[in-house]
């Protein structure tokens, strides 16, 4: 009887090892668009979510995937026509999530795409903290937009 309870006792401890680990997968990171686009982004195939210029949307990676970038004119613009159009593969283990791109020079060690060895202008991948996504003030913005921040009154 005594060998059962010791069964039963260290299958519950390694239940409890496993849950706790599933808890913990994933993480929540920035998308933070300093451009003057609206910057379209979708997860995994999933519905675009619309974050406008000089804004930040909140992303959770669950468990790796793809994510795909469009910058467009405007909120009601579709990414069929954005001015810039991207897609990266994610990663999401336990608690370290990063977006892949580049050649995968030290993957392991630093994360990918940390040697930047991969134009991805405008976007800047894994940075500040590694799986946020920033748009650069460097994209430009809407030509209406940029017509109406010169005009002088």
């Amino acid at each position: 009887m005594h060998g059962v309870r010791t069964v039963v006792g260290l299958a519950a401890l390694l239940g409890g090892f496993v849950t706790t680990s599933a808890a913990e997968a994933g993480c929540t990171r920035q998308i933070v668009n300093r451009s003057g686009y609206t910057a379209l982004v979708s997860r995994d195939g999933g519905p675009w979510v619309a974050v406008r210029p000089h804004r930040s949307q909140a992303i959770r990676f669950n468990q790796s995937g793809r994510i795909d970038v469009a910058l467009t004119c405007g909120p009601g613009a579709g990414p069929e026509g954005a001015a810039f159009r991207a897609s990266y593969g994610t990663v999401a283990v336990i608690d370290r999530c990063y977006i892949r791109f580049g050649d995968g020079f030290f993957e392991e060690q630093l994360g990918g795409g940390f040697w930047g060895r991969k134009d991805t202008a405008p976007l800047a991948l894994n940075n500040p903290r590694q799986g946020d996504l920033v748009v650069g003030p460097a994209a430009g913005a809407c030509v209406t937009e940029r017509a109406a921040l010169s005009a002088r009154y």
